[in-house]
């Protein structure tokens, strides 16, 4: 359970991470705008992820486990607002309720898609283990026959 949550962790910070570097980058150099477009969605999006890789890996309460990236995910964008504010950054992601808000706001958003994710995650994971297992044994008419473990000797003819 713990390194199907440090993946998904993992990549929650590190997608949080280049998020950050490309913010700090853009400060002194504005190609990197286009990266920065497409690094929101991710960014945005990255609890939904971090939840399908952590529940996926998980061999139980996957689920739950998924739905811990949201927390981390709202912890890391509320901690990546503050330290753009520290570097005199200019970025106002918090918006008009401050950094409170923008913890509040994505927390609400992380949990969505770390439910959508995680649950995705744990519908596959069932699905591949149900397909990994033999088929039950029955012992009904109708089933086909299982083959005897040990055959039966063959009838002495004298």
């Amino acid at each position: 359970m713990k390194n199907s949550w440090i993946r998904g962790a993992a990549t929650v910070f590190l997608v949080h991470l280049a998020w950050f570097a490309l913010i700090l980058t853009q400060a002194h150099a504005d190609w990197v705008m286009g990266g920065i477009i497409v690094m929101l969605f991710v960014t945005m999006n990255i609890a939904g992820l971090g939840a399908f890789i952590t529940s996926y890996g998980a061999p139980r309460h996957r689920l739950l486990l998924g739905l811990s990236m949201a927390p981390l995910t709202a912890v890391l964008a509320t901690v990546s607002n503050l330290l753009l504010e520290v570097t005199g950054t200019h970025v106002d992601f918090s918006g008009f309720r401050g950094n409170a808000g923008l913890l509040a706001v994505s927390l609400a958003y992380g949990i969505f898609v770390s439910a959508v994710g995680g649950g995705i995650g744990a519908w596959l994971a069932r699905r591949h283990a149900r397909r990994a297992r033999p088929p039950p044994v029955s012992d009904s008419p109708m089933a086909p026959m299982a083959p005897d473990p040990k055959p039966a000797a063959p009838p002495l003819h004298i």
